[in-house]
């Protein structure tokens, strides 16, 4: 689906970004739904899959909440890197210490990872995009409002995609053809915000109604 030779190209003009790594996505190529998060951390790095742990476990749980599993979604993300940032410290015998932790990805480094995201939706050509967090959100439609006001709503709109792509004319445009999203929050978000729970638990409680707008059959 994606050319070794573009994701070469993306790694490339990533070089002079804090990021590491790099995840491509998961999931069947005729997958009806696709899921977009923000970025992988550091776990999913290590073991080369997009959400794992901690994040991965809360994923698992949403799904199987809506009757899906992981073989049902095709999972990807607005960056394929792990954008980081080094913290110093000192360990107990006065050691300078240094450790990564994850960060958000800045407006650049989405851009410079958007072909990748471009190619899998016009490949798969899901027929609902489940929009994980404000990032993807941003990323897909950057005139939306907040993901707290426009979270468990269907959404039938153009997205963007990177016209002319590694040119000095890349600019980003509509697609011709309307997608239908669903954003929630990313379900990582509780690990920082525990009475997010509740509400992602609702919104994706709703996606059965979704299915059948979107003419998905999902086993429940």
């Amino acid at each position: 689906m994606v050319a070794q030779e573009l994701i070469d190209k993306v790694l490339a003009r990533s070089q002079d970004f804090d990021l590491e790594g790099f995840v491509l996505g998961e999931g069947p190529d005729d997958a009806e739904i696709m899921l977009v998060g923000e970025a992988p951390g550091g776990d999913e790095i290590k073991k080369g899959r997009p959400f794992t742990g901690q994040a991965g476990k809360l994923l698992d749980a949403s799904l199987e909440s809506a009757g899906m599993n992981r073989q049902d979604v095709y999972i990807t993300s607005a960056v394929r890197s792990r954008p980081f940032k080094d913290k110093v410290g000192a360990t107990s015998t006065g050691k300078e210490r240094r450790t990564r932790s994850n960060r958000t990805p800045v407006p650049a480094e989405i851009k410079a990872h958007a072909p990748i995201l471009d190619v899998q939706i016009e490949a798969i050509q899901p027929k609902l995009i489940i929009v994980m967090g404000g990032i993807a959100l941003k990323r897909l439609l950057p005139n939306a409002g907040p993901i707290a006001e426009l979270h468990g709503k269907v959404i039938e709109t153009p997205i963007l995609r990177l016209d002319q792509p590694f040119t000095k004319e890349e600019r980003y445009v509509e697609t011709a053809r309307k997608y239908l999203l669903y954003p929630v929050h990313h379900p990582a978000s509780v690990i920082y915000n525990s009475s997010l729970k509740e509400t992602i638990a609702e919104d994706f409680g709703r996606l059965q109604s979704v299915f059948e707008q979107a003419g998905i059959g999902i086993r429940t």
